[in-house]
């Protein structure tokens, strides 16, 4: 982790899993719905004071930011499970600081 940039791995707490999209070869087979694709621990950021504020408020229900360790294999397509509620990615994955140790994804939860 890059604790210069306050990326704590303490703060990871949440279960976090990753769901590949229908079509993904899945033991030979192109899969119809979507299979998970790996669990891991994650930090759910949120956005508090200030910055809710200063934003327009509307536009951030039912939106979160989550910050895991740097995988290879996480993409943009893929959606992403939190407790019972099921999200989708709305940009590619951020490798911050291209240090290639942490990731920083913007979810949007899906209706």
């Amino acid at each position: 982790m890059n604790y210069q940039y306050n990326n704590n791995p303490g703060r990871m707490n949440k279960r976090v899993t990753f769901l590949n999209p229908p079509g993904t070869t899945s033991n030979g087979w192109p899969s119809k719905e979507w299979t998970k694709h790996e669990t891991v621990w994650a930090e759910l950021k949120t956005a508090k004071g200030y910055k809710l504020f200063s934003s327009d408020a509307t536009q951030w229900q039912g939106k979160c930011v989550i910050g895991i360790r740097y995988r290879k294999d996480i993409h943009e397509k893929m959606r992403v499970k939190i407790a019972d509620k099921t999200y989708e990615m709305e940009s590619p994955p951020v490798n911050d600081n291209g240090n290639n140790q942490w990731l920083t994804i913007f979810l949007k939860e899906v209706m």
